[in-house]
């Protein structure tokens, strides 16, 4: 049994002088309607041209339509999606490498030189930041803590004496106010028992007694004008202004040097104070950001450190073990996190003048390791050199690693965005089919009938492709099961 495409052949040679064409029937049935041309005696009539040409077009049309059953359709499945313009970007597929997020892979070192007192991890262990990685034992950091201490006590007597001072001369200013009122003495003295004054209680308070009792003394001569000579009263005058400017002048002097005494202790007490601060980032820098700050007070563990975690991941390596010794800045651990890794794609010369970082947001990254699995990433930063090994410019991108699929160090493919996006006429990428180097998609074309036709492409990504010519914008194309159609046009060259 011949296919259709073999019968309008078989027909035509068997009838060479006739007109064909192709009816559509009922039910999806294709009748061949032939009609005669009558013979010219004097050679090939006009219409034998015109014929021969509509029997080639006739023929082509014939055998770029594939006709599916309702069943063949349901099989295949196919599923169509309309020509679009849309904004296209070119892209380059480039090879890259996996490796640590560098922000999230800790090399474990100490400032200080010290001893390895335990160790409490090994390589591959989990740990969570604030864990414990190993106890070490460094006299330089038992020194910065005790500076510590001692810096303390010392802020400590500072303080209790700026509060004295600050408490002198705030009464000092009291009393001061109350002998304007001329109290007894011994008003004064009850008022002021409790009330810290330093030595300045004795100079004032008998320096006010002297001026009272002279001026009581003044007052009594005047009382006895007449009675007295006039070079006694002058003299007890003169006591009392001398009395009362020594009052004074002892006021003003003790009112000084309380301030100054309270202004220097202030000025010791801050200086306590930044020694302290100063000491306590001298242990923080013996320490370094991996070890616990604390000042131990002074028994055996004041030179003990603990060695944290600063970082959630796992322990990629381990160089110490129990009771060696390290020097300063060694490498101990090293801790990663591989939640997200960086992936550095290599963009070589020819291509760099095509790539514009700022107007690229995301990058696909796949790996042969990882078969299936196309995952976007986050484009960070551009390599300031070309890489000595392949003389490119790596491009680091920041990938997803929650699921743990990739490991640092396996080899990538990295698709990049090039160039600024343009318009341009696209299909989906699986409704292009090729054969014998001729790209062509399948056009619905009424019910169960669906139009090869061969296209030219241009550019193409990672989901569309470009079409130059062959088909119009709106033009439904077969985008799922294209691959069916072609292999039922294939098939129609032979018999069923």
């Amino acid at each position: 049994m011949l296919n259709l495409a073999a019968c309008y052949a078989r027909l035509r040679a068997l009838v060479p002088r006739s007109r064909m064409a192709l009816v559509a029937g009922a039910g999806g049935t294709i009748f061949i309607a032939v009609s005669l041309i009558a013979a010219n005696p004097f050679g090939h009539s006009t219409a034998t041209k015109v014929g021969a040409v509509e029997e080639q077009q006739e023929l082509a049309q014939l055998e770029s339509v594939v006709r599916l059953t309702p069943a063949q359709t349901a099989k295949a499945r196919l599923q169509t999606t309309s020509a679009e313009v849309r904004a296209l970007q070119d892209e380059r597929r480039v090879p890259g490498r996996i490796g640590y997020n560098e922000s999230r892979r800790l090399e474990v070192r100490m400032p200080v030189d010290g001893l390895v007192s335990q160790v409490l991890v090994t390589p591959g262990d989990a740990v969570k930041k604030g864990d414990r990685l190993a106890i070490l034992s460094s006299v330089a950091v038992g020194l910065a803590r005790d500076e510590i201490v001692k810096a303390e006590a010392d802020c400590a007597i500072a303080r209790r004496e700026r509060d004295w001072a600050a408490e002198i001369a705030t009464n000092l200013e009291a009393l001061q106010a109350t002998l304007k009122n001329h109290p007894q003495v011994e008003e004064i003295e009850r008022e002021y028992q409790d009330r810290p004054l330093g030595n300045h209680r004795d100079k004032i308070v008998s320096a006010y007694s002297r001026y009272l009792f002279a001026e009581g003394t003044y007052r009594s001569s005047e009382s006895l004008t007449g009675a007295l000579p006039r070079n006694t009263i002058r003299e007890r005058k003169s006591d009392k202004e001398v009395a009362r400017a020594n009052f004074l002048g002892i006021c003003e002097q003790s009112r000084f040097e309380a301030a100054q005494r309270r202004d220097l202790a202030q000025a010791n007490l801050e200086h306590a104070e930044r020694l302290v601060a100063v000491n306590r980032q001298k242990l923080r820098l013996h320490l370094g950001p991996f070890a616990e700050l604390s000042t131990t007070p002074l028994d055996a563990s004041l030179c003990e450190v603990v060695l944290q975690s600063s970082i959630d991941g796992f322990v990629e390596q381990r160089f110490v073990t129990d009771g060696v010794q390290f020097n300063a800045s060694q490498n101990l651990f090293v801790l990663a996190n591989v939640d997200t890794v960086w992936v550095s794609a290599q963009i070589y010369a020819r291509e760099w003048a095509d790539f514009d970082l700022r107007s690229v947001t995301n990058v696909t990254v796949d790996c042969p390791a990882v078969p299936d699995q196309r995952l976007p990433a986050t484009p960070l930063f551009v390599s300031v050199g070309t890489s000595p090994q392949s003389h490119a410019v790596p491009v680091v991108a920041e990938l997803d690693n929650a699921a743990g699929r990739f490991k640092p160090g396996m080899f990538a493919w990295v698709t990049i965005p090039f160039g600024a996006p343009r318009r341009a006429l696209v299909v989906p990428e699986g409704a292009v089919m090729r054969h014998e180097s001729q790209a062509f998609v399948f056009v619905a074309a009424g019910e169960g009938a669906y139009r090869k036709t061969d296209v030219s492409l241009g550019m193409a990504t990672e989901h569309w492709i470009e079409v130059l010519s062959g088909v119009q914008e709106g033009d439904p194309v077969v985008s799922e099961g294209a691959f069916y159609l072609k292999s039922e046009w294939l098939l129609r060259g032979q018999d069923d």
